[in-house]
């Protein structure tokens, strides 16, 4: 009778150690999402989708071996803040490995979700193109904070599904390559947006990525005098200014 109790005592510790070590394991992997517009898609300067910045975070974790799922297939070109509010209010599903994910479950399982949008709102609302004049409206910032206030709903609802870390991208200049002249008028209305951006990014205790200061110091990022999206070296630039806030607020804990 003593064996068999000692034998239950030690078949007890023994699973209560595998628990500890399973839940240990499991805590140190990442459910990575990220949403967004075409920079969250990776789309190239050649209109074509390729490895974006998630992609580049994605492999970050794999290398450390710490990933256990990641997907940009929310995310697609062209979405505005109004688009991806209304994938989640309709729970917009995709699949993956021939199985379903909602995009609120895949928020409430994530441990990081990336975030880029509100340029295509704002350029939109702007209307830019090779020709923009300042003096053509009323007052330009207005239009930024109503494009912020798109962002500011959406960013509220992301927050009421995942309670884990979200990274928000600002906004860069993608007129550098284009037009010297165009670039500088725009300059204030990026800094100003980037500004208002960071404000209701922090207002729902999220992290603001700023990749301003790193695209504007390298224009290679942006090789076509026509295209506004990145290289393979500006998505890695991006995911690098991520990474080094992953390692602070994820990664060390």
């Amino acid at each position: 009778m003593k064996r068999r109790y000692k034998l239950l005592i030690g078949f007890a510790i023994t699973t209560m150690i595998l628990l500890v070590i399973f839940f240990i394991t499991r805590d140190k992997k990442v459910y990575y999402l990220s949403l967004g517009d075409s920079l969250a898609s990776g789309q190239t300067p050649n209109n074509t989708i390729g490895k974006s910045y998630g992609d580049y975070i994605a492999e970050y974790f794999e290398d450390k071996e710490i990933l256990e799922f990641y997907t940009k297939d929310f995310s697609k070109s062209g979405y505005r803040s109004v688009d991806l509010l209304n994938d989640l209010e309709s729970n917009k599903e995709i699949t993956i490995d021939g199985k379903k994910i909602s995009i609120k479950n895949a928020l409430i399982k994530a441990d990081l979700v990336t975030v880029s949008i509100g340029a295509n709102d704002l350029f939109y609302k702007l209307n830019v193109g090779t020709e923009f004049d300042l003096n053509e409206f009323d007052d330009i910032y207005s239009y930024v904070d109503e494009t912020i206030k798109d962002v500011d709903k959406l960013l509220y609802e992301l927050r009421k599904s995942c309670k884990e870390q979200i990274m928000v991208f600002g906004f860069y200049n993608p007129f550098t390559n284009f037009s010297s002249s165009l670039a500088n008028v725009v300059e204030p209305v990026i800094t100003y947006a980037n500004t208002k951006m960071e404000s209701i990014v922090r207002k729902y205790d999220m992290t603001f990525v700023d990749i301003h200061d790193t695209f504007l110091a390298n224009d290679n990022y942006l090789p076509s005098f026509l295209e506004i999206h990145p290289n393979l070296d500006g998505y890695y630039a991006m995911a690098k200014s991520a990474i080094r806030l992953i390692d602070k607020k994820i990664l060390a804990k």
